[in-house]
């Protein structure tokens, strides 16, 4: 690509500006169709804003910076924006674009779309633009069909004041500036009502769930748990189907058609049975759910809440909500219970146990995405996909499934990568893989549905959030999916599309077996006693993975409930549990039990408040972790608001299973380590590099003076190379020789690297690192400093050797997230790397601008003064 710059933005868009004016009366007229306008226009527009609008990195699809959608019309309207731009697989912004001759400052209906489209996905800003017309919208605030185009509209720009805005343009929707965080800088200060689709979804179905539990409780006797198993279903089903039509899957309106016949209802269980022979999925099972095909519900509820699903009337674009939105909101759906009154009318009531413990907890992505990274990403380090479909990971406590749906997400991913880059050929040969028309290859259906079988499980003592979590994977296996994929594949596999999840996610209580009842006789005890304790044996419900030591991976966000919120009988079971006595909280409990289901070097990692560290009556947790486990790491979110207002003080830790003498205690790694730095380095937006290790030897170099200048981890100083090798070197490639280069060392106390502008070759006891040249000297500065090392040093344990050395491996160095700087810490930094370069390190002047750049590290990453002195006593004493 070439290089983009704010003045080369600047000259193209005056260019494109000239080019429009030149034949402004055909470009507006409306002969002239969008797909010219995109094509000649909004595509060299946005490039010159730096971004890959034809993907010439030759990423995969889930990773493009941009993402064209096609034009899909049902009913007259398109289903999907045009274009999405991206920061890795995160979605930053949509822009809709439109024919010169529509009228973007005026016409409601794109306007609204748009909205639709950028609400529904949570994003907080979008475009809408014929070129002619820039307008960026607010899009956090619920759209509604009668709407002005001005409402939420926070800039017009026409296209004559291009170049008079060019500056805001770029310092705003570049890609320079999204990857810097301007964007989001943007996006906050622009926000003015704000009603996130997430709020706004949970009001919907909330209301959902009153009339259609009211409506059935009137004209139906059932139970309390009949009721509320029913309305469950009921809801899930038209979630799954009313998505599967936005995404293309289903046939839009599918759910409204059954509005046309009298009976309403009976038209949706042909509907659902219908799904069931397509999906195979027990979501739509009407032969075991013999309940939900023998109530009523009246056509006035139904029209109410079908009617209201689709354009105009609904604000939701279904196909953009995401599963993990959908996850938050089903988290907060599921704190609440309906009950009957004496009367037998039915109320909707906070459950007892919410109530006590102050609110749900739902736990926010990027903690889901660190925690599973953590686990499930060491664990398919190096090794293949049949290696991988033995790995067996769980969630005792899964609620609405955002750890399983974290993991799966993870493993699709996974797996995508491996058969792409591995003899593509073979595996779409296997059908492991699926090629679409454009020549882009997607993990098959049946894949998909062999990953989530083979390594996802899960259990809940709450059988409606079982369902939910059945529903979110199976959403999560159909994402990127339309109705002619699907197709294709069936005939590739002659089989329903979804999996039977029952034996994979189950409904129990983790922390109870069937030894509860052991002085009881079980026929006397009545159903409401049983489904409240709801004992589960892990050893009987899942015979094969304990058969084989147990699961790989334990992940969540184990329930927060004081051991005085128990109740007394569920007390005295507790006892047999070691850190069952005395006073105790529900999560000290599953990470035993989650401990004692590990398999030996398994990985346990969860979320939990931090007063088992800080509290006496986390002693016994702690001991029992210390004689059981190895900390691989803890880090803190203290300081956070991880749960959105909720009181809590969460820290996240892994656990390895299997005893080891050198493990470091909790309060070590909170309090002596400064986790809280790792994770200030962690969240800062970082710079692409390249990581590689030279492929020749020491064997490989032949000296002789007068030869080729030769680099090996010795010769390697702090921002440059002393008494370098000269000879000649055999078995290298060129990049191993290649200018414009930084050189690190393999071996090392602190991290010591130089920039080689010369070309000098190398060998396997070094690391080659290559960036956009602009940031090269200003990655020399940060890869040298005491944070980096500082971080690489507590981020890697497992590279520490004899002597104090680490060894870093070429995905540890891609992953030491080298901050994005802005403009002035750039130059700041290049400036006083150009000096230091020149001066030997036994120069009063090295160390002057050594510890400056120190210093401009540490406010790059924004550490306190109290941050900087964990930093600075570390390297006081660890040598």
């Amino acid at each position: 690509m070439d290089i983009v710059t704010k003045e080369t933005f600047k000259t193209k868009l005056q260019k494109l500006v000239e080019h429009f004016s030149d034949n402004e009366d055909y470009y507006k007229s409306t002969q002239y169709k969008e797909d010219h306008v995109r094509q000649e226009f909004i595509n060299p527009f946005f490039k010159a804003l730096g971004w890959d609008m034809d993907n010439e990195q030759g990423f995969a699809p889930q990773y493009r910076e941009v993402i064209h959608e096609d034009r899909l019309e049902i009913e007259g309207k398109p289903k999907a924006p045009d274009y999405a731009f991206k920061v890795g697989s995160d979605r930053k912004f949509f822009v809709e674009a439109k024919a010169s001759s529509v009228k973007v400052f005026s016409e409601i209906d794109p306007a609204f779309q748009l909205r639709r489209y950028a609400w529904s996905g949570k994003l907080p800003v979008s475009i809408l633009t014929d070129f002619e017309e820039f307008s960026i919208y607010d899009t956090t605030i619920e759209p509604k069909h009668t709407d002005k185009s001005s409402v939420a509209r926070v800039k017009y720009i026409h296209y004559k004041d291009y170049i008079k805005e060019a500056d805001y343009l770029w310092d705003t929707f570049s890609k320079e500036a999204v990857w810097k965080g301007s964007f989001d800088k943007f996006a906050k200060r622009e926000k003015k009502g704000s009603q996130l689709v997430d709020k706004s979804f949970l009001k919907e179905i909330e209301l959902w769930r009153d009339l259609v539990a009211k409506d059935i409780a009137s004209n139906n006797k059932l139970n309390i748990y009949e009721l509320n198993f029913v309305v469950q279903k009921f809801i899930d089903r038209i979630i799954f189907l009313r998505i599967a039509e936005d995404r293309g899957v289903e046939t839009y309106e599918t759910l409204r058609s059954a509005i046309k016949s009298p009976n309403t209802y009976s038209q949706l269980l042909k509907i659902f049975s219908r799904a069931d022979e397509k999906y195979n999925s027990s979501l739509f099972d009407l032969k075991k759910d013999e309940l939900s095909a023998k109530i009523k519900i009246s056509d006035k509820t139904l029209d109410k809440i079908l009617n209201n699903l689709y354009y105009p009337k609904s604000p939701y674009e279904f196909s953009v909500i995401g599963v993990d939105i959908l996850g938050s909101v089903y988290e907060q759906f599921l704190g609440k219970v309906i009950r009957l009154t004496k009367g037998g009318n039915a109320v909707i009531e906070e459950k007892p146990e919410v109530k006590k413990a102050g609110g749900v907890y739902y736990t926010p992505q990027y903690i889901v995405d660190y925690i599973v990274k953590n686990t499930v990403g060491e664990l398919v380090e190096g090794k293949t996909p049949k290696d991988v479909a033995k790995l067996k990971i769980v969630d005792p406590a899964c609620g609405s499934g955002s750890f399983l749906i974290g993991a799966y997400n993870y493993l699709l991913n996974w797996h995508h990568k491996y058969y792409v880059e591995n003899d593509v050929e073979k595996n779409l040969k296997a059908k492991k893989l699926f090629k679409d028309a454009e020549g882009n290859f997607f993990l098959s259906t049946q894949e998909k549905k062999d990953i989530l079988l083979n390594n996802i499980h899960g259990v809940d003592i709450d059988p409606q959030a079982v369902e939910v979590t059945k529903l979110s994977l199976a959403l999560k296996m159909l994402e990127g999916e339309n109705s002619e994929t699907i197709g294709a594949q069936f005939v590739m596999f002659a089989d329903r599309i979804l999996p039977d999840l029952s034996s994979n996610i189950k409904c129990g209580n983790s922390l109870i077996g069937s030894d509860y009842y052991s002085d009881k006789q079980i026929t006397l005890l009545g159903d409401e006693e049983l489904r409240k304790v709801n004992a589960f044996d892990w050893g009987n419900e899942f015979p094969l993975i304990f058969r084989y030591g147990g699961f790989d991976a334990v992940i969540g966000n184990p329930p927060y409930v004081n051991s005085r919120e128990i109740e007394a009988e569920q007390k005295n079971y507790f006892a047999k549990y070691e850190v069952g006595i005395d006073q105790y909280d529900l999560y000290t409990l599953f990470t035993e039990k989650g401990l004692q289901i590990l398999k030996n070097n398994g990985l346990l990692s969860f979320i939990t408040p931090d007063k088992f560290i800080i509290t006496n009556y986390g002693k016994k947790i702690k001991d029992y972790i210390y004689r059981n486990a190895e900390i691989i790491n803890v880090v803190d979110y203290t300081k956070e608001n991880v749960f959105n207002g909720v009181s809590v003080y969460p820290v996240v830790f892994i656990l390895k299973k299997g005893i080891s003498k050198e493990t470091k205690t909790f309060e070590e790694f909170v309090y002596e380590i400064g986790s809280s730095i790792l994770l200030k380095v962690e969240s800062k937006e970082s710079i692409d590099i390249d990581v590689w290790r030279p492929l020749a030897t020491s064997k490989n170099i032949a000296v002789n003076s007068g030869g080729s200048k030769i680099v090996s981890n010795r010769e390697v100083t702090k921002f440059g190379f002393r008494n370098l090798i000269e000879g000649t070197l055999n078995g290298g490639r060129l990049s191993d020789a290649e200018p414009n280069k930084i050189i690190m060392k393999k071996l090392c106390y602190e991290i010591e690297a130089g920039l080689d502008d010369l070309g000098l070759s190398t060998i396997n006891t070094v690391y080659c690192i290559k960036a956009d040249s602009v940031y090269l000297k200003y990655l020399l500065g940060v890869l040298n400093s005491r944070l980096i090392t500082f971080y690489a040093r507590n981020k890697y344990k497992g590279t520490s050797l004899r002597g104090g050395y680490i060894e870093l491996r070429v995905f540890q160095i891609k992953e030491l997230n080298i901050a994005i700087p802005s403009k002035g810490d750039l130059t700041k930094m290049d400036s006083l790397v150009s000096q230091i370069r020149t001066l030997s390190n036994d120069n009063p002047r090295w160390n002057i601008l050594k510890e400056k750049i120190d210093a401009l590290v540490y406010d790059i990453y924004s550490l306190s003064k109290e941050e900087v002195q964990t930093v600075e006593d570390y390297f006081a004493n660890f040598k």
